[in-house]
């Protein structure tokens, strides 16, 4: 017998984006690693059909109640693993059959927004896609995923018994939760606080390449960037000298290179972040993501110091009132329903880092080492970038801090953005890193984020909404 569970505000949200484009897999997330050893394709089959006894999310499917989009949960879990076999395929026929095992749409009112799928090249060359729709799952929750599937394969091949901890709670508790703080005093203060952070606030607009169209496309590509690891170290040793985070310091960097490009004095990002705070539903599937709003304020004699420490601020204070929906705060704002844009932020910067994840899993998912094989439940794996979400917003960086190096993927809409551009700005922002770390009192205003060739180019134009045509020349 099903059971309807109310939604929380975050999938709520991923319901209402979804409805404006139900045939778009914009917002599915997922991983894939590579698997260079003979997989046991029937054990695998097992181990596939046994997460959707252990996660309710793999067996609930999405439908409309009273009026409002209600969770269904069905007693069985129909995911099971989709094969494609693609011999003598070319790594780019491989990559096009993996990009499109993830983004393929999920219809949520008929099917479980899930997919694992083994695409094979050979007999010891195959990759691995765990797949989901947003509304049901999140970067941890692909990660928990993998690693129940693997420790299963594992044991059902002979190997050592699932070492998998008991659910102690579900998704439904989650929803309660957020429920109950909503109607709480302290609820009442996150409101409150986040209502003064966006009073007045505007989006950070980067200038456009093409005008924006009047319907968003849904259209992106992603750039991949990665920090030379002098850089690295630089960060991490400003960092320790300010008593901050490297996350901080990344932040303020960006808002100030954000400023430079944007001309804006005062402007808004999203920073995305977990509502995962229970150790009860650390292993639980589903979307605990909430984006919190970053507010910078620049002038004429702002500095990096000063960039970073405010970042640094900013960042404490949003995480003690990160559990307050962000749907609710772009709902006050008036956001645009026919649109499906964020009234509050077009750009986002966030870190995913994997030293928090199963020790076992980090070398497979630190996909700024793809040539690192590791052995894991019987299987030789590898990491595989795969990029996605891509077209959601007009940009989205994310830093991602592997074992030896740093990454930096910017996602950006291609109806927006020509690749040149976004190249440009992210070495203005990689630029950005080696001026504040050596000297972090250089005035943001003055500072050189730019080779001399740029101070030659032609004028960019566009429709940036900070003004309607001509943009700078360099910055």
């Amino acid at each position: 017998m099903s059971i309807d569970h109310p939604l929380s505000h975050g999938q709520e949200a991923q319901w209402f984006l979804h409805e404006l484009a139900p045939r778009s897999g914009v917002y599915n997330t997922g991983i894939a690693v590579r698997v260079l050893s003979v997989v046991d394709v029937p054990a695998m089959r097992q181990a596939v059909a046994a997460l959707g006894a252990r996660h309710e999310m793999l067996r609930s499917r999405y439908a409309e109640g009273d009026g409002r989009p209600v969770r269904v949960e069905s007693p069985t879990g129909p995911v099971r693993l989709t094969e494609h076999e693609l011999a003598g395929a070319t790594d780019e026929d491989l990559y096009t059959a993996v990009r499109s095992a993830l983004s393929s749409p999920f219809a949520l009112r008929e099917e479980v927004p899930f997919r694992m799928v083994l695409l094979t090249r050979g007999p010891e060359d195959a990759v691995l896609v765990v797949a989901g729709h947003h509304i049901s799952t999140d970067a941890v929750s692909n990660t928990l995923l993998l690693r129940d599937l693997l420790q299963t394969y594992r044991e059902l091949t002979g190997g050592t018994p699932a070492a998998l901890r008991s659910l102690t709670a579900g998704y439904a508790d989650h929803v309660d939760k957020e429920r109950r703080l909503l109607d709480s005093g302290r609820g009442a203060d996150m409101k409150q606080y986040w209502s003064s952070v966006i009073r007045g606030s505007t989006p950070a607009a980067l200038p456009t390449d093409r005008t924006r169209p009047a319907t968003q496309a849904f259209a992106g590509d992603t750039l991949r960037v990665i920090v030379a690891p002098g850089a690295t170290d630089a960060v991490r040793q400003f960092a320790a000298t300010l008593g901050i985070t490297p996350y901080a310091v990344l932040l303020g960097l960006f808002q100030s290179v954000l400023h430079r490009h944007t001309r804006q004095p005062d402007f808004a990002i999203g920073v995305p972040t977990t509502t995962r705070l229970s150790s009860k539903v650390r292993d639980v599937v589903g979307n605990f993501m909430n984006t919190v709003v970053m507010r910078s304020a620049f002038h004429a004699r702002s500095t990096f110091r000063e960039a970073v420490l405010a970042a640094d601020e900013q960042l404490k204070l949003g995480m003690e009132a990160a559990r307050y929906p962000f749907s609710l705060l772009a709902r006050t704002a008036g956001t645009t329903r026919a649109a499906g844009r964020s009234p509050l932020y077009q750009v986002t910067f966030n870190m995913l880092a994997t030293s928090h994840l199963d020790p076992a899993l980090q070398p497979v998912l630190d996909t700024t080492r793809p040539e690192h094989v590791t052995r894991h439940a019987g299987l030789l794996l590898a990491p595989y970038h795969l990029p996605q979400q891509e077209g959601q917003l007009d940009l989205a960086v994310d830093v991602l801090q592997g074992a030896e190096a740093m990454a930096l993927d910017f996602r950006y809409d291609t109806h927006l953005y020509e690749s040149a551009t976004i190249l440009r700005l992210a070495q203005h922002f990689l630029r950005a890193i080696v001026v504040a770390t050596r000297e972090p009192d250089t005035r943001i205003a003055t500072a050189r984020l730019w080779d001399p060739a740029e101070a030659r180019r032609p004028p960019r134009r566009g429709n940036g909404a900070s003004r309607d045509n001509a943009t700078p020349a360099h910055v």
